[in-house]
């Protein structure tokens, strides 16, 4: 459509101007022809008017009026001659004719009116020739100078056969104009086409390409040196894009490769190949929400081994693993295929029932369970054996919210733990010695914050060369009345019960004191502090910060605040704001637990991180199952892409951290390199490690 647009331009342009020029010289032409016509006219009046006044002067001297007459008959033969008068010097009209050019189509009456001359209207004339617009006069004197007789007017008409020759004349070159122009026209398009085809090679090779989107193509077009140009540019821009399109194609082909590792790793147990938490959380609540619209109800089992911790100290971390996988299989055979069955974690799974289900065939289940999985187990040359605790519990009971229904089931088995191994327990509304407990926590811990039993304690961080890099500080809990309150018991609680923001509170401004002290040592170091999903979403969280840096002139740059993975997916938007909000303070952000709660990549895309933080329960299969080392290997690569650092969480041995430092792991954190311990325990030890 372009070529065919520029052709037709370009014809249009061309074509108008041979036309434009063509009836310029033509008017040129017609001009130059009047002009050399009337002085042809002018010419041949000048010689007819010289000859006819000597033939008129013996006449003339005789007075001879027939003869005069007769002379000027002569004039018969000229069409163009209007008329001609003889005058004396008296300025008296000796003798008249009235030519055809006059006479022609006029009537007795016009033609006497005519004939009336005055002889005084030419004397004034000069002698010789005299041009108007439409008519030439000649006047010539008959006789000589010194014996004049008189003179001799005669007056042609010009505008007539001046038009009629002008006629005469384009007629006759009329069709040569036009078979020039049908001549230049034909050359035209033929140059045109020559000069163009290029360009419609070129256009009809883009077009392929835009509907092929083959940019492997190359373009064979010849044409003249700017042509050539053009197509080597257009060549050498299709190689580069060609080039660029296979390594997204292999960039997409590897990020898809890691997609699907990680969307199963997001889904499913590294170990045993069984729905993770997660995953198991989102089809629980599917389930009791389809329950509560249908009028029925979802079981709930949790499962806990009993004694497994001794089967992993007396056989190690490898028998225990395959242990739980003989476990898993074990419970999926004994179970229906409507039944869902997921790893917890660690040594714990849940089972999920849909329907309506008496408790008599609820106790049938169980039982087949513990009785499949008290059976003992053979792995290598070792008997294996361990007991089981299970709970039950009811959506209907939770009001079918997956929470509750959870909490409901790990009373249950909580409460069958603590009778013995190998029993169930179905859970009832007397179970509530737990939330007790829960409530008892949460009204202490605003006494606890104001009576000093919370305590800092701080985990070093080193690089792979084992040299200290930074802490995470970490709150634990001394109460008068509860004795020792862990963190994991502690924490959820202080969420439930909307207390956390205190608690953060308080943790951020000891931070910013203790980090005074630990700077000292070492001011090229950073402690790291853990943020929940209600701080995120707490408006204060920024200004409480800014206030504290201020307050105990603490450099931002100092702090990382840790965010664990499934707080930040509980709401993006509002994460995402206060994320900025810190990195623009000049405080970097990790996310913290990663690999354990989310099941898309696309979020990555969407957070501004620093660090990402491996998951202990990667770590503890590294060097031992080879496709845990794959996918912590998998997510160390990924981060690398990513341009983040990358800190693995829970390193024991010595041959975790060869493995990680080897695979690209710059930042770990574990037992391997030292236990939390309070601030004047760790700066003896800080002040150890600079020195070495």
């Amino acid at each position: 459509m372009l070529i065919k647009s520029l052709r037709i331009e370009i014809a249009t342009l061309a074509l108008s101007s041979i036309i434009i020029v063509s009836g310029l010289i033509l008017w040129f032409s017609v001009s130059a022809y009047e002009t050399l016509y009337q002085k042809a006219a002018s010419n041949d009046l000048n010689g007819l008017s010289e000859n006819l006044a000597i033939d008129l002067i013996p006449f003339v001297d005789d007075a001879d009026e027939f003869d005069i007459q007769n002379n000027l008959l002569q004039l018969e033969q000229y069409d163009n001659v209007r008329f001609a008068l003889v005058i004396d010097d008296n300025t008296q009209v000796i003798s008249a004719y009235l030519g055809k050019a006059l006479t022609s189509n006029k009537t007795p009456e016009e033609l006497l009116a005519l004939s009336n001359f005055d002889g005084r209207a030419y004397a004034p004339l000069p002698f010789g020739m005299t041009l108007s617009e439409h008519k030439i006069l000649a006047k010539k004197r008959i006789g000589d100078f010194q014996a004049s007789l008189g003179f001799l007017i005669i007056e042609n008409d010009l505008s007539g056969p001046l038009s009629k020759s002008k006629r005469d004349l384009l007629f006759s070159i009329f069709p040569w104009v036009v078979l020039t122009l049908l001549i230049n026209v034909i050359i035209i398009f033929i140059v045109q086409n020559r000069a163009l085809r290029p360009l419609v090679q070129l256009a009809r090779f883009t077009r392929k390409i835009k509907d092929s989107k083959d940019y492997g193509l190359i373009a064979k077009v010849r044409g003249k040196k700017e042509i050539s140009i053009v197509t080597e540019g257009l060549n050498s821009m299709l190689q580069a894009i060609n080039l660029e399109v296979k390594k997204n194609k292999e960039k997409n082909a590897l990020l898809e490769q890691q997609q699907e590792k990680l969307e199963q790793l997001a889904n499913f147990d590294v170990l045993t190949g069984l729905p993770n938490r997660h995953y198991f959380m989102k089809l629980l609540d599917d389930a009791a929400r389809k329950a509560k619209a249908s009028d029925s109800d979802v079981i709930l089992m949790y499962f806990d081994l009993d004694g497994f911790k001794n089967v992993n100290d007396s056989f190690g971390h490898e028998i225990g693993d395959r242990l739980l996988c003989i476990i898993a299989e074990r419970i999926q055979i004994s179970m229906g295929v409507e039944h869902t069955l997921a790893r917890l974690g660690g040594d714990e799974f849940l089972a999920m029932i849909p329907g309506k289900i008496d408790d008599i065939h609820i106790k049938e289940s169980c039982n087949r369970f513990i009785h499949a999985l008290s059976q003992p187990v053979d792995i290598d040359q070792w008997n294996v054996q361990v007991g089981i605790s299970l709970g039950v519990a009811r959506a209907s009971e939770a009001s079918f919210l997956v929470t509750a229904m959870v909490a409901n089931a790990d009373i249950a088995m909580h409460r069958s733990k603590s009778e013995g191994r190998n029993r169930f327990t179905i859970f009832s509304r007397d179970m509530i010695e737990s939330s007790r407990r829960k409530l008892t926590i949460a009204n202490a811990i605003n006494y606890a914050i104001s009576h000093g039993e919370f305590k800092l304690f701080y985990q070093p961080k080193v690089d792979i060369h084992g040299k200290i890099i930074g802490y995470e500080a970490l709150a634990r809990w001394f109460s008068e009345e509860l004795g020792f309150v862990s963190p994991a018991e502690f924490i959820p609680i202080a969420e439930q019960s909307g207390k956390i923001a205190q608690i953060t509170e308080w943790l951020i401004e000891r931070v910013c004191i203790d980090s005074k002290d630990i700077l000292a040592v070492n001011d090229s170091l950073k402690i790291a502090l853990n943020l929940s999903v209600h701080d995120l979403n707490n408006t204060r969280l920024i200004p409480m910060i800014r206030g504290f840096l201020k307050l105990h002139k603490v450099d931002p740059r100092k702090l990382e605040f840790e965010i664990t993975e499934s707080a930040y997916l509980d709401n993006l938007d509002g994460a995402n704001e206060s994320i900025q909000d810190i990195k623009a303070m000049g405080s970097s952000i990790a996310l913290d637990d990663f690999g354990t709660g989310y099941s898309s990549l696309s979020y990555l895309t969407q957070i501004n991180i620093d660090t990402l933080k491996i998951d202990k329960q990667f770590v503890d299969h590294i060097g031992v199952s080879e496709q845990g080392s794959l996918v912590t290997q998998t997510i160390i690569d990924m981060a690398i892409q990513l341009k983040l650092d990358v800190c693995a969480e829970g390193v024991e041995t010595a041959e975790q951290h060869a493995i990680l430092a080897e695979g690209g792991c710059n930042i770990l954190q574990g037992y391997h390199f030292g236990k939390p311990e309070a601030l004047d325990a760790i700066l003896p030890k800080l002040v150890e490690n600079q020195q070495q």
